[in-house]
């Protein structure tokens, strides 16, 4: 009789077992992987000669991800589900960053804090404090936030040359994810845009530039 029970035991740890396993295994489907793209730049003037560095920006609590966020009424929090960038949040913008701001009418060199120790003549510092969907009460589709705090600073000795924030609002036209990402690759192209503009005019106005 006790026999019996410790075969019991054993069979019913199998099956507990096998049944953990198996709720290791999903039927939902794996994550859209959305890539966001730097707007072309023209080619209608002289970049200024120097050296410009982007590191990792810095970015608001809630958005250090690669979910894409949204805003609920009450200010809540939410994010997309299956939906992600292929990197999170800072990877993206940087990488963006260093598309935007260089070539002509921008700057002659940029690069990445991140790959390089090369001296810089100047430092872009970037905060993303919006980059969300919002949903407003009684409207069925976001508009997409995208704010960008920014100071440009001297290299060496490091100086403080001014702002050049940037942001945009951009509408989402159909209730799809396709949608809704090119909505906010319009916000933060246009954002980025104005970075480039105010920076650029920081860069030539500064002492010895």
């Amino acid at each position: 009789m006790k026999l019996n029970r410790q075969r019991l035991v054993c069979a019913l740890t199998s099956v507990a077992l096998l049944a953990g396993c198996s709720g290791l295994r999903s039927d939902a489907g794996a994550d859209r992987v959305y890539v966001l793209h730097a707007a072309p730049v023209a080619a209608t003037g002289e970049p200024v000669a120097a050296v410009l560095s982007v590191p990792r920006p810095v970015v608001h609590p809630g958005l250090d991800t690669d979910r894409i966020a949204l805003l609920r009424a009450g200010n809540e929090l939410d994010y997309y589900a299956a939906s992600r960038f292929g990197e999170p949040l800072p990877k993206v913008l940087s990488a963006l960053a260093l598309q935007s701001l260089g070539g002509a009418d921008g700057f002659a060199t940029t690069v990445s804090t991140d790959r390089a120790a090369l001296p810089s003549d100047f430092e872009l510092l970037l905060t993303a404090r919006r980059f969300e969907a919002e949903y407003v009460a009684g409207t069925a589709l976001p508009s997409m936030q995208v704010a960008i705090d920014c100071l440009l600073v001297t290299g060496a000795p490091r100086r403080v040359l001014g702002h050049c924030d940037g942001a945009a609002t951009e509408p989402v036209v159909a209730d799809r994810m396709s949608e809704i990402v090119l909505a906010l690759e319009r916000a933060v192209q246009r954002a980025l845009a104005d970075v480039r503009v105010k920076a650029v005019a920081l860069a030539r106005a500064a002492p010895g530039k």
